[in-house]
């Protein structure tokens, strides 16, 4: 399957970047993703490879040519490890992933929603806990449906996530919305994954297509995985 979103400022609508999404099944369930980020001419600055070795817990990669930032988690015969490199002269950062039921991680965020869309829907709020590699640590949320809505005249059900506690309630919440009936993502608001040129998260928001979901070619697959990644001009 591919599929592309766009991500624009939270305050100002201006084009941020591009996601290109190439996502395999096995067995009718996530098994890998490709995720290339690219500049306003199409060109490949950032590239995240993931690999759902748990649907909620996978392991992942996320490389960004604009400023050498890296983060993930790696699994060897060690057990799992998460990373973050700040920038391309930092020193990276490491320590084990949490042993924590229902540890949710980058991408496993989706599976998290689809899960519990049952419990969601009931305007009951759901405890996640999610692991923030730049901190080498894990921060506790709480989802919960907040509004049916449409976008673009599509039925959509929106859920807020904040952090748990009182620092929750002076930190901006995030909110995501999923089609009513196919549980698909179709927008996010919030911080994303990538940063800005000061090294803040960028908060955006990333609309995705319904429309624009469709089979991908095996060549696709190796094409996303060996594009060069350079900054944006």
């Amino acid at each position: 399957m591919s599929y592309s979103g766009t991500a624009t400022a939270r305050h100002s609508n201006e084009f941020l970047y591009g996601e290109r999404h190439l996502l395999r099944y096995r067995d009718g369930q996530p098994a890998e993703r490709v995720v290339l980020y690219t500049c306003s001419d199409g060109s490949a600055f950032a590239r995240k490879t993931v690999s759902y070795v748990e649907p909620m817990s996978p392991d992942f990669e996320l490389d960004d040519a604009a400023n050498g930032m890296s983060e993930g988690v790696r699994s060897d015969g060690n057990g799992r490890t998460v990373f973050f490199r700040e920038g391309r002269l930092a020193n990276e950062k490491t320590g084990p992933v949490p042993q924590v039921h229902g540890l949710v991680i980058d991408a496993g965020f989706d599976e998290f929603i689809r899960a519990n869309w049952p419990s969601l829907m009931r305007g009951k709020p759901v405890e996640m806990i999610f692991l923030v590699p730049s901190r080498v640590e894990e921060i506790k949320f709480r989802a919960q449906h907040v509004r049916s809505d449409d976008l673009d005249g599509i039925p959509v059900e929106v859920f807020r996530l904040k952090l748990a506690g009182v620092i929750g309630w002076v930190l901006p919440a995030l909110e995501v919305s999923y089609g009513s009936q196919t549980h698909v993502l179709m927008r996010y608001e919030g911080l994303s994954d990538l940063r800005d040129p000061a090294g803040d998260n960028f908060e955006a928001v990333i609309t995705f297509p319904p429309g624009d979901r469709k089979p991908a070619e095996e060549s696709q697959w190796a094409s996303a995985r060996q594009a060069p990644l350079g900054p944006c001009r």
